[in-house]
């Protein structure tokens, strides 16, 4: 959950600090006050570009930082980038007028990208683009996948029909690639170049080393020489550590284990000794012999170049050239086996397929029963929603074309969502699918801008009372007009501007008990009068009842 926003120099805010409760949060206020300013602050803070445009006129920066309690999603992402962690979380972005903009994580620099994997699926800010998002047919597969719950079976279907799909246009290439005798000619050329080099990774570090070695052998001899010399020669440290495993023959068995563990490394210390020696021999031999090994790293030089492929490639692409050549000279019997192993992709891609529609289709209905239950809360009592699920080819998504139909009136047919819901309809309609999928995903916030527009009087409080029970499972900030929506809210905060005769600056205070009464009371009737009052008591009441 989000703890608290801090927010300096942003738009007409001067300096705001914002204490959140866990539940339901709203913000009321003037027309143009800055509620919507600061909810644009923490979608800022979560994953917007930097826009030196956001600075308050006459300030050299804006700052914006929430602290949030660390949620388990989190710990490892934040364990892969090393990024250190108690039971907080705190993000700061700082953007300057010359376009400077710092992103850190608990005093930790990072990129945007990272505040994306961070945040993307974990907030949710419900603004109008999500009406159109909700509008857009492309999306109601996504919506509907996501209501599956079954991320491994659409996880593996995907990676079952990229596998068919990447095969399907390498088939798709060879079959329509037609060879002439001097490409034949040149395949052949090629691949006994290749095969005639017999290229090895081993063998091209290992001339790599001896060439080094050779280009510095006065520094190895005379290093390796008087190293050895240390070691073996007149008063040398072999024959030392040999006097010292003598002068420890003792009748002591802690002694005799000492000199043990001695006498071990000794011998292992003659045995590298040896190894060195070996090296330095080798300047003489014909290992080193510097025209084979240049003649040798040449020809790899050669044929990379020639290429365009490191040593790795080249290997590679003699399988290459004898498949080509091969398909040449049997193209029937090379496509027929091919084409095999390519319909058994596509039927073990399609058997996925098929169980992914079943389940789609089964989930389909019960979406369906849980949206118009939903609605039916919204007081959209005489919705119709449908799913309509028609099979296609086999593709990305599997076999279905999935569209939401909605009917909102009794005697309508049904038809695409986007021809038919009006601005306050398509508002709850939101509501009822977010008070869904909330509760299937790790979302730890959402924000509703506005949601309550183009609704009034009982409805009010049925948004109001949707929203409370989403914010029982995720924490809710809310920004609202409607007192019925207002009334139902855990947290009231209330948003002004003050004025004076340089800058405009937009404010916010926490309302407790009677201030809350005097607030509800001016969003309805824009007055304070005793029955407005009253009334607004009386809302208040049942709301709050309402809701436990």
């Amino acid at each position: 959950m989000l703890k608290s926003l801090y927010i300096k120099n942003y738009a007409i805010i001067d300096e705001l600090n914002i204490e959140f409760s866990n539940k339901f949060n709203v913000f009321t206020g003037e027309t143009g006050a800055g509620k919507s300013i600061i909810v644009g602050a923490l979608s800022y803070l979560c994953k917007g570009k930097a826009d030196p445009s956001i600075i308050k006129t006459g300030k050299d920066k804006a700052i914006i930082e929430g602290i949030f309690t660390i949620e388990d999603y989190m710990k490892e992402i934040l364990d892969d980038a090393d990024i250190e962690y108690d039971d907080e979380l705190i993000v700061r972005r700082t953007i300057t007028n010359d376009n400077h903009n710092t992103i850190k994580v608990n005093q930790c620099s990072v990129t945007l990208n990272f505040l994306t994997t961070l945040f993307d699926e974990h907030i949710d800010i419900h603004s109008q683009k999500d009406s159109q998002y909700l509008l857009n047919k492309k999306n109601h597969l996504i919506l509907l996948d996501k209501y599956l719950n079954n991320k491994e079976l659409l996880l593996k279907y995907k990676k079952e029909f990229n596998e068919y799909n990447e095969f399907l246009k390498e088939f798709n290439e060879l079959k329509n690639n037609t060879y002439d005798e001097s490409q034949l000619d040149y395949y052949k050329f090629d691949l006994k170049e290749l095969e005639d080099a017999k290229l090895s990774i081993e063998e091209e570090n290992d001339l790599i080393n001896k060439e080094n070695r050779y280009k510095s052998s006065e520094k190895y001899i005379t290093s390796l020489t008087s190293s050895i010399d240390l070691y073996l020669g007149d008063n040398g440290a072999k024959e030392k550590i040999y006097q010292l495993i003598k002068q420890l023959n003792i009748d002591d068995d802690i002694i005799n284990v000492t000199k043990d563990k001695i006498e071990s490394l000794y011998y292992e210390l003659n045995d590298e000794i040896d190894k060195l020696d070996n090296i330095l021999n080798s300047f003489n031999e014909d290992e080193l012999n510097i025209e084979y090994i240049e003649e040798r790293l040449y020809n790899y030089s050669k044929l990379k170049r020639k290429h365009n492929l490191n040593t790795e490639e080249l290997i590679k692409k003699k399988d290459d050239l004898k498949e080509k050549i091969q398909f040449f000279e049997d193209k029937d019997y090379v496509l027929n086996e091919k084409q095999k192993h390519l319909d058994e992709l596509y039927d073990k891609a399609y058997s996925t397929a098929t169980e992914i529609s079943k389940l789609r289709f089964k989930k389909a209905i019960e979406l369906e029963n849980n949206v118009i239950e939903q609605c039916n809360d919204l007081m959209l009592n005489n919705v119709k929603f449908h799913i309509q699920m028609n099979k296609v080819e086999l593709n990305s998504n599997g076999i279905d074309d999935i569209e939401f139909f909605v009917a909102m009136n009794n005697g309508e047919e049904l038809k695409p969502l986007k021809n038919v819901a009006s601005g306050g309809e398509i508002s709850r309609l939101m509501l009822a699918l977010k008070t869904v999928f909330t509760s299937l995903s790790d979302t730890i916030l959402v924000v509703f801008d506005e949601i309550d527009t183009g609704i009034s009087g009982k409805t009010g409080l049925a948004v109001g009372r949707k929203i409370a029970q989403i914010a029982k499972n995720t924490q809710v900030i809310a920004i609202s007009h409607l007192a019925s929506v207002a009334a139902c809210a855990d947290d009231h905060f209330y948003i002004y501007k003050e004025n004076d005769a340089d800058s405009t600056s937009t404010l916010i205070k926490k309302l407790q008990g009677e201030e809350i009464i005097n607030e509800l009371a001016y969003i309805s009737n824009t007055d304070n009068s005793s029955m407005a009052l009253e009334a607004a008591r009386e809302l208040y009441k049942t709301a709050q009842e309402s809701i436990k």
